[in-house]
């Protein structure tokens, strides 16, 4: 596999551990806090979110969050690529 490739690969592979991890804790913190608790902020939140929603709002938001998310894929695919000894193989 060429060293660009098994960049992206391993950059896709470090995110989604990071983000499995992220995921299990969450879920320990409010298995440990227990269901009123969690209903109470979700409640909250619901509340939150039902009084002001936007389009235009959303609509910018989610372009950022994803350009922001490309970006640090693409930087860590750089990362891992450079940190890769080079292909022995021809290509």
């Amino acid at each position: 596999m060429k060293r660009y490739g098994m960049g992206r690969v391993l950059s896709g592979l470090l995110l989604g551990i990071v983000f499995g991890v992220y995921r299990h804790v969450d879920e320990m913190h409010w298995l440990n806090v227990g269901r009123d608790a969690f209903m109470a902020v979700q409640s909250r939140r619901f509340e939150r979110y039902t009084e002001y929603h936007a389009a235009g709002t959303m609509l910018i938001a989610g372009i950022l969050v994803a350009a922001i998310l490309f970006g640090a894929y693409e930087l860590i695919a750089a990362g891992i690529v450079r940190m890769l000894p080079p292909s022995t193989v021809e290509e």
